[in-house]
């Protein structure tokens, strides 16, 4: 059986791979049984290695489950659409005997008793119906604000906890859908702390406000990204002495700098490691500021820079005190993140 579990949820992501290993697993013996396959071995893989990592035979037990990362993000989506799909072959379908339309044969001819996953982050929809006929592609966008209190009456259910009136909203109003897996692991802490009693907005206070340590790109993300409910909670919730009005005024702006070098560097054809190189960026930190860069519509990363210098001759002229113009400058650049033509710069 074949699944493709991907989106940018990576919490659920997992959660639903979890699940699926707990099923597969009928006589435990199904973790001597798991291969893994990270993204860094991923680049190298040859067809072959995948084909006898599928078919190895299983030990004292029925089932057998292969976990493959970005895979299909290797791949591009390439070969031949299997599925529902009207016409037989994807337009990016590679030559036959090409790495991509080998892998895709292996994986639409397991044996019965091998499970794959791949588990796949930054790819399109088009890309994950590539996949082989009868395979089960199931999507994990980021949940929206309106979608996490949904979210969390099942996991709340789930856990057998019971909240009072107006306590869930109080908690739910700390975490957006981008830290579900913080907001899991407060609901279990919660549940466990109340011991059967109804957990109050007193308890999330003490126990899940008090402890929340808000970081800087908590809100340059949230800004970034237009999630104004979001950078406000943030904002409000910081320590002003570990984290002065000044210092994140700084942050947003040096966070700005480097998405108008991005997309001008983008625009230039320079690839990721050259952006890094540049930058002075690597990692997950390199990938987010590329990937936001991609996304966010260059009239208004222009616009948004403009009112960061605005917002600095107001505070200097003392038109505005600090705490006041960062509260109204979080507010305008997350609107700037909603201008049309998001996209606009072509990822080379």
């Amino acid at each position: 059986m074949l699944y493709v579990f991907y989106g940018r949820d990576e919490f659920r992501r997992s959660e639903e791979l979890r699940a699926l290993r707990r099923e597969l697993d009928r006589d435990g013996n199904l973790a001597i049984n798991t291969a893994t396959i990270e993204t860094s071995e991923v680049r190298s893989l040859t067809p072959g290695e995948l084909r006898s990592a599928c078919h190895t035979a299983s030990f004292f037990a029925e089932d057998r489950l292969v976990v493959i990362e970005g895979l299909l993000g290797r791949l591009g989506g390439g070969g031949r659409r299997r599925g529902r799909r009207s016409r037989a072959v994807s337009d990016d379908a590679p030559a036959p005997g090409s790495d991509a339309e080998a892998f895709l044969d292996v994986l639409a001819n397991l044996p019965p008793t091998t499970t794959v996953v791949l588990m796949e982050e930054a790819i399109t929809d088009s890309v994950a119906a590539s996949v082989p006929e009868g395979a089960t592609v199931k999507k994990f966008d980021t949940l929206k604000r309106d979608e996490v209190r949904g979210w969390a009456v099942k996991r709340v259910k789930a856990q057998a906890a019971d909240f009072a009136p107006g306590a869930l909203e109080r908690l739910v109003s700390l975490f957006d859908g981008t830290h579900l897996g913080e907001l899991a692991g407060e609901i279990d802490k919660l549940a466990t702390y109340a011991a059967g009693r109804a957990i109050t907005v007193e308890d999330v206070d003490e126990l899940v406000s008090g402890a929340l340590a808000y970081q800087s790109w908590d809100l340059t993300d949230a800004v970034i990204e237009g999630r104004a409910d979001r950078a406000l909670s943030v904002l409000r919730h910081m320590n002003a002495k570990d984290q002065p009005p000044q210092v994140l005024t700084y942050m947003l702006v040096r966070q700005y700098r480097q998405l108008l070098l991005a997309q001008s560097l983008l625009r230039e054809g320079l690839g990721q490691a050259q952006i890094g190189s540049r930058l002075g960026l690597q990692n997950y930190p390199l990938r987010k500021v590329v990937e936001q860069a991609t996304r966010y519509p260059a009239p208004a990363l222009e616009a948004a820079y403009r009112r960061l210098l605005e917002n600095d001759v107001a505070v200097k002229t003392g038109v505005m005190d600090a705490d006041a113009a960062l509260e109204v400058l979080v507010v305008s650049l997350a609107e700037l993140a909603h201008s049309p033509r998001r996209g606009a710069v072509a990822r080379r």
